[in-house]
């Protein structure tokens, strides 16, 4: 749609990376009114924790888009898969939480919400983009890509899509609702931490199962199984094994 928002001489500004940016001031302005409930007791450990989870969001998101569609595609700048961060971010979590001595199950909740409200902003940033594109459709609502700067291909640009990007944006502010509603019962003790956490999971495994059926750029995996589903699969597993861990785990995890 919009793959440029503004052009001075050589400035550019693209709108994927506004949006991206957009929702990242977003997110961090949330942690931050709730980083004493996170556990977070300075200044400097709040920003350490953004910092990291950032840049292992951007790795494991470049290195799972690598390990996908190979050197030939990789571009510093530009090819992302979001599921490398559902490995990564955990991790660092996890690593985290173990460093600042504060609750791990706590801290992901806080921090997935986060990571819902953001994902819709990347999304969004998709759809300015022309990535992650649907397939052809012939619904009102469809959409149409014309310029030659997106990433939509050429033998689909002029062709009405399915805007999977805005199917997919809309469900995680949803999915975003849903779990915050969630972390404020965690907050008021009616239920264990782990519970957000674990429901982005599941929800975000099952919108993007769903979501593939619709996309044009889907990678195959085995059958009629997309890449996709298998890693979409792969976050219901996850978060089943978030639910055993927080029942083994006390209230204050």
């Amino acid at each position: 749609m919009l793959p440029i928002l503004l052009s001075f001489g050589p400035f550019k500004l693209y709108g994927y990376g506004a949006a991206i940016t957009l929702g990242g001031v977003l997110g961090a302005r949330l942690l931050w009114l709730r980083r004493e409930k996170m556990g977070l007791r300075d200044e400097e450990s709040f920003w350490a924790l953004i910092n990291l989870a950032v840049m292992s969001g951007f790795l494991g998101g470049k290195i799972l888009f690598l390990i996908q569609y190979g050197p030939a595609d990789f571009s510093l700048m530009s090819g992302y898969s979001a599921f490398g961060g559902f490995v990564s971010v955990p991790l660092c979590i996890a690593a985290f939480a173990r460093w600042k001595k504060i609750p791990a199950l706590r801290l992901a909740d806080y921090m997935f919400l986060t990571a819902a409200f953001w994902h819709a902003f990347g999304r969004l940033g998709c759809f300015l983009a022309g990535c992650c594109y649907g397939k052809p459709t012939g619904l009102p609502w469809g959409v149409t890509f014309r310029d030659p700067r997106s990433m939509v291909p050429a033998e689909l640009l002029g062709v009405r899509l399915h805007p999977v990007q805005l199917y997919e944006a809309g469900a995680d502010l949803l999915i975003a609702f849903a779990l915050y509603r969630v972390l404020r019962a965690t907050e008021e003790g009616k239920v264990k931490p782990g519970l957000a956490a674990a429901a982005y999971f599941a929800a975000y495994g099952i919108l993007r199962s769903s979501l593939e059926f619709l996309r044009a750029d889907t990678l195959p995996f085995l059958g009629p199984l997309t890449q996709g589903q298998a890693l979409g699969a792969c976050l219901l597993a996850a978060s089943a094994a978030v639910m055993i861990w927080r029942s083994r785990c006390s209230p204050s995890s």
